[in-house]
């Protein structure tokens, strides 16, 4: 398979170029397909209508972007009930993530299915990751290393198309001069619209307005990817990914309980992460794609440890199959409606 890599400094491309990297055509996609239905990138749900977000074309085969047709109907079941709504054929698809491995946390699943089932999967990156904790042994030029992991999870999904706009990345505290979450909201959604364009892009995912946990790079992500859908040429769906609040919060307070937490840690920071559980609109049966998610975290070594310490993304790539599926196989999203000319609380130009 053909994918393609963009490399942007700052938000500006690399002299304009792209880099068209030719894969081995080796099968990295397992077989078989949900049970449920999932994202629809059609048709209205009625309030607290909880679909997953489901990507049936047919067949398997590399999309291009003038492949995009108009939807066909397709009968779906949901919580044992049927329900006929309007299907699309082939879509193009562009997830927007802060940094490498976030992609692997949040969508990997939803992103290898959708490349399984014939759909365009395109994704931006905004940071290098450079501020990650990490371990000493990927101190040296964090960044470079971080790069190659997220080309190698981009690979193992089977995105066609990995852009990379080379912001610093913040900190977790926002700490780092001159970083991603400083930049003009403007300035990145003109950026991310422009991709939108290029790709004629029917999907688009986001982040919630907590930015998950709260990360500043995570929150500049949900202002700019609503901007950007704004500012597009055409009309685009948007979902935001997300986990639910609630079992979140029960395992942060176990874990204090527990005294798994540094001792200045305050569980009340996570009162108002990610999203209430009934808010979530869609829900992504990933499990018949654990293997490709799998191979996405594993693929960013260098943020499963930091000295002293076992990062989430470690223990999720080591977890046994049995308690995989159960923790894994399910991906969350927002459907958001369209926007005005002034959303999540920043007024774009006319």
């Amino acid at each position: 398979m053909n994918w393609q890599v963009t490399e942007y400094v700052g938000g500006n491309p690399m002299d304009g170029q792209s880099l068209v990297i030719v894969g081995t055509g080796e099968d990295f996609l397992a077989s078989g397909g949900g049970h449920d239905v999932d994202l629809v990138t059609c048709g209205r749900l009625r309030q607290r209508q909880c679909t997953h977000l489901g990507f049936d074309a047919a067949g398997t085969r590399p999309v291009a972007i003038a492949d995009v047709r108009d939807s066909h109907c397709l009968t779906v079941r949901h919580n044992g009930s049927t329900m006929s709504l309007g299907h699309p054929a082939a879509r193009t698809l562009v997830f927007v993530h802060a940094h490498p491995d976030d992609e692997a946390l949040l969508t990997a699943g939803t992103m290898a299915r959708a490349v399984a089932e014939g759909h365009r999967v395109v994704l931006i990156v905004a940071t290098d990751g450079a501020a990650g904790l990490s371990s000493a042994a990927f101190a040296q030029d964090l960044a470079a290393h971080r790069h190659a992991e997220l080309s190698h999870s981009a690979h193992v999904l089977g995105v066609h198309r990995l852009v990379n706009l080379g912001y610093p990345d913040s900190g977790l505290t926002g700490q780092v001069e001159g970083g991603f979450a400083t930049h003009s909201v403007f300035t990145v959604a003109k950026v991310l619209a422009a991709v939108v364009d290029e790709e004629s892009a029917d999907v688009v995912v986001g982040y919630d307005p907590s930015g998950g946990y709260g990360h500043p790079d995570h929150l500049q992500v949900h202002h700019a990817v609503r901007a950007a859908c704004v500012l597009a040429r055409k009309q685009v769906q948007l979902f935001e990914a997300t986990l639910p609040r609630e079992p979140i919060v029960r395992a942060v307070r176990a874990a204090v309980t527990l005294h798994l937490t540094p001792s200045d840690f305050d569980p009340a920071e996570f009162a108002h992460a990610w999203t209430p559980a009934a808010h979530i609109t869609h829900r992504v049966n990933v499990r018949p794609y654990l293997r490709q998610k799998r191979q996405s975290l594993k693929a960013h070594a260098s943020q499963a440890s930091a000295d002293g310490t076992v990062r989430t993304l470690g223990v999720l790539a080591r977890l046994p199959g049995a308690i995989a599926a159960p923790i894994l196989g399910t991906e969350y999203y927002v459907r958001v409606a369209h926007s005005s000319r002034t959303t999540s609380g920043v007024s774009l130009p006319s």
